[in-house]
């Protein structure tokens, strides 16, 4: 049995048992772009602009969606170690987010390490898939978890009514 993390902030919260290999997996909104790594890096490349002046110009024009960021790894090395490096790789794509405007509140990580959908080559494995969805962020959950992913973070905690989207929630 495999333990997967969600991660709130400072706070972790673990749940038991992979997800089952029929689960129903949430439709991707719209994939934004991808950027690839060197090995055992996570500075991004000269491609990285391009790809993100197109993200902040989707998310500025579509503000009710989310950015996830799904962070991979190759094979080689430690499981943990790929998993820290595929959260470093992230949290350099947010960065460069954050400093072309986009609020780190709408950008959601979701991290694989070396344990996501395999690509031909292990440079093709060394990525930052970008990805939009206005699905709530129990889907995005539910879908890293599926796609056996070992963490989901995002910038603020929230109650579980908000990460399923619910209406129910009271405020003021």
């Amino acid at each position: 049995m495999s333990l997967k993390s969600i991660l709130l902030g400072a706070a972790v919260a673990t749940l038991a048992g992979p997800a089952a290999a029929d689960d129903v997996r949430p439709v991707r909104s719209g994939a934004l772009g991808e950027l690839y790594f060197r090995f055992d890096s996570a500075a991004l490349m000269a491609e990285a602009p391009g790809v993100l002046d197109k993200v902040v110009a989707f998310a500025s024009a579509n503000p009710d969606t989310r950015i996830v960021l799904d962070g991979h790894c190759d094979p080689i090395g430690a499981s943990d170690y790929n998993v820290k490096l595929a959260i470093r790789r992230a949290e350099s794509v947010r960065a460069q987010l954050k400093t072309m405007g986009l609020p780190e509140d709408r950008i959601v990580f979701a991290v694989y390490g070396e344990d996501g959908a395999r690509r031909s080559t292990y440079a093709e494995d060394r990525r930052v898939t970008i990805w939009s969805t206005r699905e709530p962020l129990a889907a995005v959950i539910d879908h890293t978890f599926a796609g056996k992913g070992e963490a989901v973070t995002w910038q603020q905690p929230l109650t579980v009514a908000e990460i399923e989207g619910r209406s129910d929630v009271a405020s003021r």
